[in-house]
């Protein structure tokens, strides 16, 4: 079981995986059919249209702005109403009407430490990204993650994960990799924090002693973010950061002119995270403009 208020047996876990493994291929067909809308305008601002390369490691989906294509997909294939409503797929009206939860988002597959699939990530058409699947017997928030599944040969490989907020950072980041023989994995947390669990599950998936946070946004988002810490510090030996300047991310930095070269020297240039949160982000804002290397990673020690 995922969450110990919840008592689930074999068969119970294995269909209700099924469901969402079903549900995950609809929506990814749904995606790949589609000829507009704000979904491929939304990748295509953000960069990230290859996702709809059948073989891109991203198997983004889109659940269409419908109440029950999902549910009559689901039904034909066998699927009762108990489980889809137990897998969190499906909610009821007051009116007694099965109806599909999500509608007119863009979907990632959200898998727990056994690699699971065990709920989803939305991204609506205001661009955040966020958990959409309710708890249920084999899903809980924070103890999941997205991005880890894709990324597994690259993080058993040696990649050095790199945690950002959003997934078409994640995605941004993976492009700058590929040019840097895997060098970095993006591992985003949509908007819901690092969690002991997750640091624990990206741990699990790499073999590097190093993980990297990008700090962006503002004060306050920079501070929750540098609160990565102490999570990540029980499993990565050292933890670094990249500070980026206010308003920008991953992915709009990989946009502007440049941006691959500027967002390769970011990555290469992170820095003991206590050691940041003693400075001014201006500074390494600075050096973002002119890179000062620092290409020999501190001493090893109890997670900094």
């Amino acid at each position: 079981m995922s969450d110990p208020g919840f008592a689930v047996s074999v068969e119970e876990r294995r269909r209700l995986l099924e469901a969402n493994v079903a549900a995950s291929q609809f929506f990814r067909r749904e995606l790949l059919r589609a000829t507009g809308g704000w979904p491929l305008r939304y990748l295509t601002d953000q960069g990230a249209r290859e996702v709809l390369s059948t073989e891109s490691i991203w198997k983004i989906g889109y659940a269409p702005d419908s109440w029950t294509r999902l549910v009559d997909h689901l039904r034909e294939q066998g699927f009762s109403y108990g489980t889809l409503v137990r897998a969190g797929l499906v909610e009821w009206t007051d009116e007694g009407e099965a109806v599909d939860r999500y509608r007119d988002q863009l979907m990632l597959v959200a898998r727990d430490q056994r690699s699971a699939p065990v709920g989803f990530i939305g991204i609506g058409p205001d661009g955040q990204a966020r958990s959409v699947t309710p708890t249920t017997a084999i899903h809980r928030p924070s103890n999941v993650l997205v991005g880890v599944d894709e990324q597994r040969v690259l993080l058993g490989d040696g990649a050095v994960p790199i945690i950002v907020d959003d997934p078409m950072d994640a995605i941004a980041i993976s492009k700058v990799s590929r040019q840097a023989r895997g060098r970095w994995a993006g591992i985003p947390v949509c908007g819901a924090g690092l969690s002991t669990a997750q640091a624990r599950i990206l741990s699990g998936a790499s073999v590097t002693d190093t993980a990297v946070v990008v700090l962006s946004g503002g004060d306050a988002e920079r501070r929750q973010t540098a609160g990565y810490l102490l999570d990540l510090a029980f499993f990565f030996d050292r933890v670094r950061v990249i500070g980026l300047p206010p308003g920008q991310t991953p992915a709009s930095l990989y946009l502007t002119k440049n941006g691959p070269q500027q967002l390769r020297e970011a990555l290469e240039t992170s820095r003991p995270l206590a050691d940041y949160r003693s400075r001014r982000y201006v500074a390494v804002t600075r050096r973002l403009r002119t890179p000062d290397a620092d290409p020999d990673p501190p001493a090893r020690g109890p997670g900094l």
